[in-house]
């Protein structure tokens, strides 16, 4: 690929209902299709949403609780188990076309550089025994963790994704289409551990157990850090890891007109499941 390959597009922060921000991410893919070029944005959260995994199954979710709350319940179309949107919680789609260097066929390995950045990226803020989870050991905590702690993401550990001193702090998912892989980042300035098991159908001596057990596997910036950095400060350090370890420059740039059409068509998708549904 040529120079210009390097230059990546970097669509504007946003941070909008759950099902908007969704669909935006596949709206990367569909840029994709018309400028051949890798994408990143970067979006934030208005108001709690529970985001459960493309095969999810409904029955893990307490729809009595959901209703109390008021949480809308969403699914996305990347795999995992449950996530709650909530303000702190930082987020980032990244799209590569399958042309790209950095592209792999094979979805594990395909983690592995930008499990690599986001490592350099915390170093970088000053935290320390920051650590790749190696795929043997992903592959040996899914057989031996709970069920009821995997219902949340973050509960389960995948290839790549990054611990802190043994606690996870960034979890990843992908989706894969024509146009090439979306990965899917997040991360917390603050654990919502409680809040999040109290949304699933446990009962109250599993929830009390489910929730200790995140907070053991789970972590947030504001245990690590005395102050947590602002959104900017991840996103400018990310940038320049990204100069730096892999010849990148972000490019800002507005949406196009195609991906404002494909965000619109895909938001339908992402609307609130209807909670009286089960």
């Amino acid at each position: 690929m040529g120079e210009s390959a390097q230059i990546w597009r970097l669509l504007p922060y946003s941070a909008a209902k759950a099902d908007d921000e969704l669909a935006r991410g596949e709206a990367l893919l569909t840029g994709m299709l018309t400028t051949g070029r890798p994408a990143v944005r970067w979006y934030g959260a208005t108001q709690r949403a529970l985001v459960i995994g493309s095969g999810q199954r409904l029955g893990e979710v307490d729809s009595a609780a959901l209703r109390q709350t008021g949480v809308n319940l969403h699914r996305r179309a990347s795999g995992g188990t449950a996530v709650l949107f909530v303000p702190g919680l930082l987020m980032q789609d990244l799209a590569l076309p399958p042309d790209h260097p950095l592209y792999r066929t094979d979805i594990t390995s395909s983690y592995a550089w930008l499990g690599a950045a986001w490592v350099e990226v915390l170093t970088r803020l000053g935290l320390s025994a920051v650590e790749l989870v190696p795929v043997p050991t992903a592959r040996t905590d899914t057989l031996a963790t709970d069920d009821r702690v995997r219902r949340a993401c973050f509960g389960g550990r995948s290839p790549y994704e990054v611990i802190v001193g043994g606690r996870k702090l960034v979890g990843f998912s992908q989706i894969r289409r024509r146009a090439g892989a979306l990965f899917q980042v997040g991360l917390y300035s603050t654990w919502p551990g409680e809040a999040l098991t109290a949304l699933l159908r446990l009962t109250d001596e599993e929830r009390s157990a489910t929730s200790r057990a995140l907070a053991a596997r789970v972590v947030g910036l504001d245990e690590l850090l005395p102050l947590v950095p602002e959104p900017a400060l991840l996103m400018a350090t990310f940038a320049d890891v990204l100069a730096q370890q892999h010849g990148v420059m972000l490019e800002p740039v507005p949406w196009s007109d195609a991906e404002e059409a494909a965000a619109q068509s895909a938001a339908e998708r992402y609307r609130p499941i209807d909670l009286g549904s089960f």
